[in-house]
C-alpha cells in the first residue's frame, strides 16, 4: 500500500509538525511568563509612593537682617 519512501516522508512530516508545535507552545509559554513578570513589576512600581517634588514640607528658620537680604539659619 505505502512504499518505504512515502512512509519515510510521512514520518518526517510528523516529526516536523511535532517540532513546530513544541516551538509554538514554548514561545507562547515564554511570552506569557515575561508579560506576567512585567505586569507584576509594573504593578509594584505603580504602588511605590512618589517623592514630593518640592521641599515645601520642611520647616525653615530664617532671620531678616536690617539690610535687604534674608539669612537662612537652618532647614
Amino acid at each position: 500500500m505505502f512504499s518505504g519512501l512515502a512512509l519515510t516522508h510521512i514520518i518526517t512530516i510528523y516529526y516536523t509538525v511535532r517540532t513546530m508545535h513544541g516551538i509554538y507552545i514554548s514561545y507562547q509559554f515564554l511570552s506569557w511568563l515575561l508579560m506576567s513578570i512585567y505586569g507584576i513589576g509594573a504593578w509594584i512600581i505603580y504602588y511605590i509612593p512618589k517623592p514630593a517634588l518640592q521641599i515645601s514640607h520642611k520647616e525653615m528658620y530664617y532671620e531678616i537682617d536690617k539690610d535687604d537680604y534674608i539669612e537662612i539659619k537652618e532647614y
